[in-house]
């Protein structure tokens, strides 16, 4: 296991290092089911971030968790470090902040030994109906969960857009496929996300880099922990399934995503979400 915030680097001196990745030295080894061993996974401190860090661990690789709660970030590292022994980071960092984040990812790089795999998860809810929706309101959903997962991705690329082996999954969101009441700056953010997918997949795929989205249903997060429990029984109700997701579902999903079982799947839109139908 090994926590720290990581030290500056020139995106220069850092490659894919493909060999290395296929070696395993993300602690446990890795297995024949992945080619890429080094994630990096933004809003990583807490819910379906951490959860898929720590399954991304358990599958051997070396994973860098980015959040703006620094602290967070460092302590769900040392946790994920301990419980899989595979070498795990945490940084602070504000995704709309783009020259900062470019900083961050080339440390994580440069600790990891290189980077192959980019999941975007960072997002934030601002919830009201359109005609309350403020300036601010707009600007910041807009800003974190559209703007900074491509601020991620643009940082990510000097390493994706090397030959070799790469994995990019974006978080979107059921809603963003059917539309919801009081959500309209959260799905014209989350839609958004899916056309960064289909682009990406495009300007990738002559790397060898996949980029794949995810849109998961209702899962069981801080975030939908502060809905009203109304709210959140029609939504279990929503499902076939009667029940809410877990931040595990999703994580599988990535994994999948990110594993060579996945290797003929690029630009596709995976909906995670119990059967659910609006």
């Amino acid at each position: 296991m090994q926590v720290r915030a990581g030290h500056p680097v020139t995106l220069q001196s850092v490659g894919r290092n493909v060999d290395a990745v296929r070696g395993g030295d993300g602690g446990v080894g890795m297995t024949s089911r992945f080619a890429v061993g080094k994630a990096l996974v933004t809003g990583g401190a807490q819910g379906i971030g951490a959860a898929i860090g720590r399954r991304l661990a358990e599958e051997g690789m070396s994973v860098a968790l980015v959040d703006r709660n620094e602290q967070g970030a460092l302590a769900t590292a040392a946790a994920i470090g301990e419980a899989t022994g595979s070498r795990v980071f945490g940084y602070g960092a504000d995704v709309t902040d783009a020259a900062g984040l470019g900083a961050t990812v080339g440390k994580a790089a440069a600790e990891m030994g290189g980077l192959d795999c980019y999941i975007g998860n960072a997002g934030i809810t601002r919830d009201k109906a359109f005609h309350k929706l403020t300036d601010e309101d707009w600007d910041a959903v807009i800003a974190v969960n559209l703007t900074g997962v491509f601020n991620g991705l643009r940082a990510c690329a000097p390493w994706l857009r090397a030959p070799g082996p790469g994995r990019v999954v974006l978080i979107s969101s059921v809603v963003a496929k059917a539309g919801n009441f009081g959500q309209m700056n959260y799905i014209a953010a989350k839609a958004g996300v899916v056309g960064l997918v289909r682009s990406g997949a495009s300007e990738l795929a002559r790397a060898g880099t996949t980029v794949n989205g995810i849109r998961p249903g209702f899962i069981e997060t801080d975030m939908t922990a502060a809905m009203p429990e109304e709210a959140q029984a029609a939504m279990r109700a929503a499902s076939p399934l009667g029940r809410a997701g877990t931040p595990a579902d999703i994580a599988g999903a990535v994994a999948f995503l990110c594993s060579e079982d996945a290797s003929f799947v690029t630009g596709h839109i995976l909906d995670v979400n119990g059967g659910m139908a609006f």
